[in-house]
């Protein structure tokens, strides 16, 4: 099989699934397997694949066309500018998150004499956590998440970006979790999906995603209620939690906050979407 009939299998099988811009994804999955730029293949159509290739190639390809995430195929996503490595233990890391992380670098910078200890509540890939380690590397940070698998997860990709001594991570429940220490800053993307929605998700998320990390109770709001009337006593005076929020639960999560005595601020995305609340403690460290 060539390159040029690879593709033309592949955009086939692709198209046939309605998976949605089956000839980019066919250049971007070959590309993968072959371990080129898509460009290459353009260049090189009638490059032959070996055997072992072709059959990656058609494995992956039926995946895709199942509607598995290529993010889970090859086990990769950016983030932060860093490169993740991911799998269906965890949600793929996405760029609405950047604007918590941003968010939250933003406030570490302001306040660079607080000693710098971050609780990351639900971590999952530990892309939170692992980039604020990167572009923080004063800071000491605990990331927590129920799931061991996803844990683990964490653990490899604090490994590859060398901030495994820096971070602590956690197998717990949050809901009755209590800390032993108390923290400058909580950062949390939770699980805030409405119950009753999740079998109206997309495909690749509903079927492919960990049910548990999307999953936010009746209403969606079951991490921020426990977040809201713990943080009081997790956060040291003058301390900030900063919070992912769905669309249309700004308001909502706001008023949880600012009803536990907090000082609410809020974030847009690219998009305009109110996408982080932030609450800050009142106090100063000292």
């Amino acid at each position: 099989m060539t390159v040029q009939e690879a593709l033309g299998w592949a955009v086939g099988i692709l198209k046939e699934k309605n998976i949605e811009t089956p000839v980019k994804e066919a250049g971007v999955l070959l590309a993968f397997v072959l371990s080129k730029d898509v460009s290459w293949l353009y260049a090189h159509p009638q490059a032959m694949l070996s055997p072992v290739e072709e059959k990656k190639f058609r494995g992956i390809v039926v995946k895709r066309a199942e509607g598995m995430p290529f993010q889970y195929i090859s086990h990769k996503q950016e983030f932060m500018s860093l490169e993740f490595y991911v799998d269906s233990n965890c949600l793929i890391p996405r760029a609405d998150t950047e604007i918590l992380v941003e968010a939250a670098l933003a406030w570490i910078r302001e306040h660079p004499m607080m000693p710098m200890r971050i609780l990351d509540i639900g971590t999952g890939s530990g892309a939170i956590a692992v980039s604020i380690a990167h572009y923080c590397p004063d800071a000491e940070i605990d990331a927590m998440d129920l799931s061991g698998s996803a844990l683990a997860v964490a653990e490899e990709n604090a490994r590859r970006h060398q901030a495994l001594n820096r971070i602590r991570f956690i197998r717990g429940d949050f809901l009755v979790w209590e800390p032993q220490v108390l923290y400058s800053l909580i950062v949390s993307n939770p699980p805030y999906i409405p119950r009753n929605e999740l079998d109206d998700l997309m495909p690749a998320v509903r079927d492919y995603e960990p049910r548990m990390a999307l999953d936010g109770g009746e209403d969606g709001l079951l991490f921020y209620r426990a977040i809201a009337l713990k943080a009081q006593r997790l956060l040291m005076p003058g301390g900030a939690v900063f919070t992912e929020v769905g669309i249309h639960q700004a308001g909502q999560v706001s008023c949880l906050y600012e009803k536990q005595g907090l000082m609410v601020r809020v974030f847009k995305d690219l998009s305009g979407i109110d996408r982080v609340v932030s609450g800050e403690k009142t106090g100063k460290y000292s």
